[in-house]
């Protein structure tokens, strides 16, 4: 069933209209009618089920009603953030989608020292532009609740948040066969995530990633300076586009699939 994203908090019950820009593709793509059920996701997150009501093809608007009870929530249980340094050609792309489909609240590109790619300052906002739709689209066809942001840092160092857990994917980490780590990682965030009585504390994630090549010594000393702990991801080496992804996966089955299992 297809998803769509809605700009305004959806009403159980009530009517609402989908985006304009959703028009062509509802109904010269998918070719739905008047009758047909969709999944619609409001600006506050909170999904329906919902009949499509009226389609005008003069104003190119699709109006949809909604029905009383929410869906389940798809989210991640907490915020997971990727952090990664430019990587060539398409890869950035392949990463947004993917990671998008694998629950990541936020997609974050730097300017590594060992990145080969470098984006012009007038690239930047027609690149991140492109790579929110590919956010956007990923979102709907994996029928998340939210569309994660995808933005650009030129300095990774002054951008970084302190708050939150602030790890940093590492070669020699691996190479040293010291990679129990991010099993100390998850098990701290389930706790978090657990701590009905904490509602306060901060349940952010967020991983660094180097582009081809990986990160210099001096990049991750200076994470480490600013308690950035440096963690392997198992006991081989990835691709910088696939880094991401195992790290993204493993969270979901460390976060999701075990706390249900044991739950």
């Amino acid at each position: 069933m297809q998803l769509f994203f809605i700009e305004n908090v959806i009403l159980p019950g009530t009517a609402f209209e989908l985006p304009t820009s959703d028009y062509k593709h509802a109904v010269q793509v998918l070719r739905m009618q008047v009758g047909e059920q969709i999944h619609a996701v409001g600006s506050d997150g909170t999904a329906y089920l919902a009949k499509i009501v009226a389609i005008d093809e003069a104003t190119s608007s699709i109006k949809a009603l909604a029905e009383g009870v929410a869906l389940p929530d798809t989210e991640l249980p907490l915020d997971a953030e990727i952090i990664c340094g430019l990587p060539k050609r398409d890869k950035a792309e392949w990463i947004v989608q993917k990671a998008t489909e694998l629950g990541a609240n936020r997609i974050i590109f730097f300017s590594a020292e060992r990145s080969i790619v470098q984006w012009r300052p007038q690239q930047i906002d027609k690149k991140l532009q492109r790579l929110q739709q590919i956010a956007h689209d990923a979102a709907a066809q994996s029928h998340r609740r939210r569309v994660p942001q995808v933005v650009y840092w030129s300095q990774l160092l002054t951008k970084l948040p302190e708050i939150g857990l602030n790890l940093v994917a590492y070669e020699e980490v691996v190479k040293a066969h010291e990679d129990f780590a991010l099993v100390s990682a998850f098990q701290q965030l389930n706790h978090a995530v657990s701590d009905t009585q904490n509602q306060a504390e901060d349940t952010t994630i967020r991983m660094i990633f180097g582009p081809e090549g990986g990160l210099t010594e001096q990049e991750v000393a200076r994470l480490a300076d600013r308690q950035v702990q440096a963690v392997g991801l198992g006991p081989r080496i990835l691709r910088t586009e696939t880094a991401p992804l195992y790290f993204l996966s493993s969270l979901s089955y460390a976060i999701e699939l075990l706390k249900g299992k044991n739950g």
